[in-house]
């Protein structure tokens, strides 16, 4: 193995070790192949974006998987990014997807996409809440990337709404994290 790849095996054994969550890996979820080279800044990502997809909400490992291969679809074929937009992709099914990952920088909020994560909850949002072990698992995300030192300590946690001028991620998924002690509007 490369290194790049020990360490993404590393981290995916440490994310099931601590039983919080469980990361699924591109090639676990059928991902095409990403032609992105940008890494996020030398700093810390100080900024989380939550975002929905707007797609088909997912219950289960399978239909997860096939939904989060669409959205790359959708962004490498009408998009014509690079990749997928997003760091990680969270699903009803308690799971985390990768997408562009830790050090990538993503294609997700014009102005934040070099210093921050994006993570993008699977489905449209606008007139519910995600299920609890989407929240549990976007809790466990956000505490094991700080823990293993690609979040920093005093993140700030933003709704895509604050800073784009879209619906996303819906208001019901802003009142959520408008109580998080890391909230701040911008």
């Amino acid at each position: 193995m490369v290194k790049a790849e020990i360490s993404l095996f590393l981290l995916c054994a440490l994310s099931q070790a601590t039983g919080c969550f469980q990361l699924i890996t591109p090639s676990k979820w059928g991902a095409r192949p990403a032609n992105c080279s940008a890494p996020l800044k030398d700093i810390l990502p100080e900024n989380v974006v939550i975002i929905h997809t707007a797609g088909t909400p997912c219950q289960t490992k399978e239909e997860c998987s096939r939904e989060t291969k669409n959205v790359q679809d959708y962004h490498l074929g009408i998009k014509r990014w690079c990749d997928i937009a997003y760091n990680f992709l969270i699903g009803e099914d308690g799971n985390v997807y990768e997408g562009r990952g830790w050090r990538a920088e993503g294609a997700h909020t014009l102005g934040y996409n070099d210093l921050s994560l994006g993570i993008a909850f699977i489905g449209l949002f606008t007139d519910r809440s995600p299920n609890e072990a989407a929240w549990k698992a976007l809790k466990c995300l956000l505490d094991f990337s700080v823990k293993i030192g690609y979040l920093h300590p005093d993140y700030l946690l933003m709704a895509h709404s604050d800073v784009s001028n879209i619906i996303s991620p819906g208001d019901p998924v802003r009142q959520v994290i408008s109580k998080w002690p890391h909230y701040k509007h911008q």
